[in-house]
């Protein structure tokens, strides 16, 4: 029957040099049918190829939620961290602020107690009369002559 096909659509007919036509249109449906089946095999592959795709795809998603949750937590730690170092600057810069505070009404002592040392002697001098500055002189003059003898 498949040589009637060829005799009826090629008009070409066996007994008159038909084996030699026929083994050349054989050999031309071999041809196609590789290069159909050829594509066919491609267009497998590729379609093959786009399944894996999609599998990989639909992992990465799966997987995907865990980077969010990562990067979620990651990003909690960061906002704790920035916190702690916050915090620290604070209580450092607040003991910078006490120790000064502390520094400042102990030099406002000082000086005060250094006033009130220096005004209390030139109060003192000031209050000796002359005749108790000479009475003391003799009584310090005395008491260092018993003390020689």
């Amino acid at each position: 029957e498949y040589r009637r096909r060829i005799k009826l659509s090629s008009g070409i007919n066996a007994e008159y040099g038909g084996p030699m036509a026929i083994e050349s249109l054989d050999k031309y449906s071999a041809g196609i049918e590789a290069t159909m089946s050829e594509g066919k095999q491609v267009q497998m592959q590729a379609y093959t190829d786009a399944i894996e795709e999609e599998k990989a795809a639909v992992a990465s998603l799966s997987a995907s939620a865990d980077i969010f949750d990562i990067k979620r937590e990651l990003a909690a730690l960061e906002v704790e961290a920035e916190y702690r170092r916050r915090i620290k600057q604070v209580s450092v810069e607040v003991k910078k602020r006490l120790d000064y505070q502390v520094e400042l009404e102990n030099t406002k002592k000082a000086f005060i107690r250094d006033h009130i040392i220096g005004w209390l002697e030139s109060e003192v001098i000031a209050s000796i009369s002359p005749e108790q500055e000479e009475a003391n002189i003799n009584q310090c003059i005395a008491s260092l002559s018993l003390l020689a003898e």
